[in-house]
């Protein structure tokens, strides 16, 4: 009778501790993460995307795709990750454009940097100012002098609402120089553009910059950023070159929307840290000119660069509808 008893009590639990088991949520991640980008493929951010999507899947042993969503200046790929559900399995790589300045220069911005959890600042993208070789100046002291005997007669491109569209009109401002804005959709547009002599200054990635530099087809005056670039050792920074009010930025960052529970952001931060550690990727990347953050203060670094940018758009005047 002992026995039977015995055997009966292990039976219910047993079957009581199956049913626990069974009722415990399954571990993090569990079926595909998508990774919102807010333009299409072959950009920097795109780049930065896939590699960490590339990391990601191997690590957590679930498959990470790359959603490309252009549009909007970046707005359409944002919102749709914003309003996503909170559950870990929609990501966002932003870029600067969409993240911190579109929503301040929007009448009617639906989203801003409030609506995302932050995970990683996934790399700097410097931003080199090359000239068309008709330029005569050789430097940024050159440049500045030789565009203030010319006023309205140069132009330079960038994206609506972009860094090198800002950046520009805050050259122009600092230096008090009048160097017309051509709008352009991409980088490398611009760079070729350039080159061929059709516009007189980009603001470009290095990306799409460092092969018309290193060939010769333009001329690298200076580069943003505190440091100068390990992609181009020999471009001196803003700051060196005598401009010391220049903090504005490019950068990417990883983010998650609103609400996503505090274990899985604990996880994918984890994971990013140890993706962006890699030798592999940052070789990567720094082929591609994305240099690591020296923060990883994400909150802190996108207050920051929301207000950095938005005291110069509304010294500017700049707006969009």
């Amino acid at each position: 009778m002992r026995k039977l008893i015995s055997e009966l009590l292990c039976a219910v639990v047993a079957a009581s501790l199956a049913t626990l088991v069974g009722a415990q949520p399954a571990r993090y991640p569990t079926r595909t993460i998508e990774i919102v980008v807010a333009y299409g493929p072959g950009g920097s951010t795109d780049l930065v995307a896939r590699a960490l999507a590339q990391k990601f899947q191997e690590r957590l042993g679930q498959s990470v795709v790359v959603l490309n969503k252009p549009g909007g200046s970046g707005t359409i790929g944002a919102m749709a990750a914003a309003r996503a559900a909170p559950d870990g399995y929609t990501l966002y790589e932003g870029y600067t454009s969409e993240t911190v300045i579109v929503p301040q220069l929007m009448k009617n911005a639906k989203y801003s940097i409030d609506d995302f959890e932050p995970i990683a600042v996934t790399g700097l993208v410097p931003l080199v100012l090359v000239t068309s070789k008709s330029m005569r100046a050789s430097n940024l002291h050159e440049l500045i002098a030789e565009l203030a005997a010319a006023p309205g007669k140069h132009t330079f491109g960038g994206g609506i609402a972009s860094p090198p569209h800002i950046i520009g009109a805050w050259f122009n401002r600092l230096n008090k120089v009048d160097v017309t804005h051509v709008p352009y959709r991409g980088g490398g547009q611009g760079i070729a553009d350039v080159v061929a002599g059709h516009i007189d200054m980009f603001y470009g990635g290095l990306a799409a910059a460092k092969p018309a530099i290193d060939s010769g087809a333009v001329k690298a005056l200076a580069i943003t950023g505190d440091e100068r670039s390990s992609a181009l050792p020999n471009v001196p920074t803003f700051k060196e070159a005598g401009m010391t009010d220049f903090e504005l930025a490019s950068w990417n960052v990883l983010m998650a929307p609103k609400g996503t529970p505090a274990d899985v952001l604990t996880l994918l931060r984890q994971e990013t840290a140890q993706a962006l550690a890699d030798p592999k990727l940052r070789e990567l990347y720094a082929a591609q000119g994305i240099e690591p953050s020296p923060t990883q203060d994400v909150k802190g670094f996108l207050t920051r660069q929301r207000d950095d940018f938005g005291r110069v758009v509304r010294d500017l005047g700049i707006t969009m509808e």
